[in-house]
């Protein structure tokens, strides 16, 4: 069995032990074992589940009844049901800062600490890196999709029965006399269920990426301020777009495929040269 050494870090305090566990494992555990990164976990499932909570309240107390009882696979998070979009707003224009918390804060602190040194004069700085982008994105993908999972299945417990749609007609039938008519809103208001997965596995595989973003940036430029205010610039600054980047992540939209998917391709496209170029930084400037 291989050993290795690991860090935990508690405030400025660093205590080195040996552990048997795998590389993964280790990563995963200092996670976990850090408040913040808990805190900031506990509070991204909490999100979609308090938009349930305001949908239930604005269409069922405020209503009297099962009168505004909404059809549940039409209210999920992603959909933005919910009047002002306020928790839409806090979860995802700040995701990659949250993401950052989690997953980027560690890199940063191994610099400080000096953790960074050992692990790459022990595994070497090609694998260190690749350790710290495959432990970026599995986190970030699985709290955004268990979230938004979560999410799914508690509306369709909260608003089951439910028959009400905010498009003025029967659920699951499409009419293009009172709908907009494009072939995307078209499959996405038939076939609800699915379109909910898809859109729920489209938005967690963007917050991998962005973990991936936040954490290479981490990496290579190490100063705290610098890592979180550029990591938000490049996710923020495509939300100001006509074709806003936040049209990748709604279903039950006005816009067609010819919209959505250049906007897909080009910011994800966007987010992996920065991944690249954080990473060669790292390689061939930063010297250790």
């Amino acid at each position: 069995m291989r050993y290795y050494i690991s860090i935990d870090v508690y405030g400025n305090n660093a205590v080195v032990k040996n552990t048997r566990k795998g590389k993964m494992r280790q990563q995963l555990n200092r996670i976990i074992s850090d408040k913040k990164s808990i805190g900031m976990i506990i509070f991204m499932l909490v999100i979609p589940i308090l938009d349930i909570v305001q949908i239930y309240y604005q269409d069922i107390i405020k209503i009297n009844g099962e009168m505004g009882k909404p059809y549940p696979l039409y209210v999920t998070f992603l959909s933005c049901y919910s009047q002002g979009h306020i928790f839409q707003m806090i979860y995802l224009c700040f995701l990659p800062l949250y993401l950052l918390v989690i997953v980027g804060e560690e890199c940063i602190v191994d610099y400080i600490t000096g953790y960074k040194n050992i692990l790459i004069c022990k595994m070497g700085k090609n694998k260190y890196i690749l350790q710290k982008m495959k432990s970026a994105f599995i986190v970030s993908f699985t709290i955004v999709f268990v979230g938004l999972g979560l999410n799914l299945i508690l509306s369709q417990v909260v608003f089951n029965g439910g028959t009400n749609t905010p498009f003025d007609a029967e659920p699951l039938k499409y009419d293009s006399f009172v709908m907009v008519e494009t072939f995307l809103f078209e499959i996405s208001y038939t076939h609800p269920l699915t379109t909910n997965i898809v859109y729920i596995l489209i938005t967690a595989i963007f917050a991998g990426v962005l973990g991936m973003m936040g954490a290479a940036l981490a990496i290579s430029i190490h100063e705290r301020k610098m890592v979180y205010a550029l990591t938000f610039a490049i996710w923020f600054i495509p939300i100001l777009f006509k074709n806003s980047s936040m049209l990748i992540f709604q279903p039950f939209m006005e816009y067609d495929f010819n919209v959505v998917v250049p906007v897909a391709i080009w910011c994800i496209v966007l987010y992996i040269l920065v991944i690249i170029t954080a990473i060669i930084w790292e390689k061939k400037i930063v010297e250790v």
